[in-house]
């Protein structure tokens, strides 16, 4: 498994008394590895890190089943072939097997993006944000890499190393997994940061002196949302609490990855037909079959 993180921040700032409308926006970037059984040529003859991958156009493809094509749809899928693997060219960090030659590479990409409205206040602790999300996605892309171009594209659905990255995408794309997301978000409404949360994320020369006049307290800290903050990071606080979600999700997607290569060889043996594997991989499930929690909760009832 290899993993990525990168930042990329998207605003709509319309700044009024009690209100801020924020746009942000993140992802992250991994690559599983497969392993597929074959002859080896004689070292040295190429070297494929000086290659360059080649994609694999969809139109030189069969048509794919329903089930396939509508997993090609959501998953945002593109194929290519040959040069290194994605790993070396992203440099990435291996999780896995450092030193395996792979024939496969799936490399998935999540992002999130949100607009929010909120309001802030100061309390003795620290401030308080009231926040509330108009828009909230969290999308995800995916390129399959082989070392080799299949010989046969005619079969192509049907070979077992196609097959097996499928099953990547099944998982990646799992929308018991993706709304976990928007429902974490979503229920965080108000959201608390102490002074020592606030230094962490904006640095301690950005946080203001806690004030210590008696008559200070949650309600009169309401007249005094602007002391000493600015929307843009109010911005960087409630986006850390986001992308705390987020790597919840992405840390979950690479465990069930994990495991789907760990129960089956990298694809060398079937499914299970037993156990959670299965049942992540089982589209008709009502419900996720495991109960990982989620750390954040909302402190306030809504406001509606």
């Amino acid at each position: 498994m290899i993993a990525l993180n990168q930042t990329a921040w998207r605003r709509l700032c319309k700044v009024w008394i009690a209100s801020l409308i924020l746009h942000l926006g993140c992802n992250h970037q991994s690559v599983i590895a497969q392993n597929n059984s074959r002859f080896d040529i004689a070292e040295g003859m190429i070297d494929e890190d000086k290659l360059i991958a080649e994609p694999i156009a969809m139109s030189s493809l069969p048509e794919p089943s329903d089930e396939i094509a509508e997993l090609l749809t959501a998953g945002q899928v593109q194929f290519i072939s040959g040069g290194p693997r994605p790993s070396k060219t992203y440099g990435l960090r291996s999780v896995g097997f450092i030193n395996r030659e792979f024939d496969a590479e799936t490399r998935f990409n999540l992002s999130y993006h949100f607009v929010s409205r909120c309001r802030w206040w100061w309390n003795e602790d620290g401030i308080v944000v009231r926040v509330r999300y108009p828009e909230l996605e969290l999308k995800v892309d995916h390129t399959i890499w082989f070392r080799r171009r299949p010989d046969d594209l005619s079969q192509f659905w049907n070979l077992k190393l196609v097959q097996h990255e499928m099953d990547h995408i099944r998982l990646s794309t799992d929308p018991r997994v993706l709304n976990r997301f928007e429902t974490a978000v979503r229920k965080d409404e108000s959201l608390r940061f102490s002074r020592s949360e606030m230094q962490s994320v904006l640095g301690e020369d950005a946080v203001p002196q806690r004030n210590n006049d008696a008559n200070s307290s949650n309600r009169t800290g309401r007249n005094q949302r602007s002391r000493g903050l600015s929307p843009d990071q109010v911005r960087m606080l409630i986006n850390q609490r986001v992308r705390e979600h987020f790597d919840q999700t992405v840390e979950l997607v690479e465990i069930r990855y994990r495991e789907l290569d760990r129960q089956t060889a990298h694809g060398s043996f079937a499914v299970p037909e037993d156990g959670p594997l299965r049942g992540w991989l089982d589209r008709s499930s009502a419900e996720p079959t495991d109960t990982e929690p989620t750390n954040e909760s909302a402190d306030d009832s809504p406001s509606r």
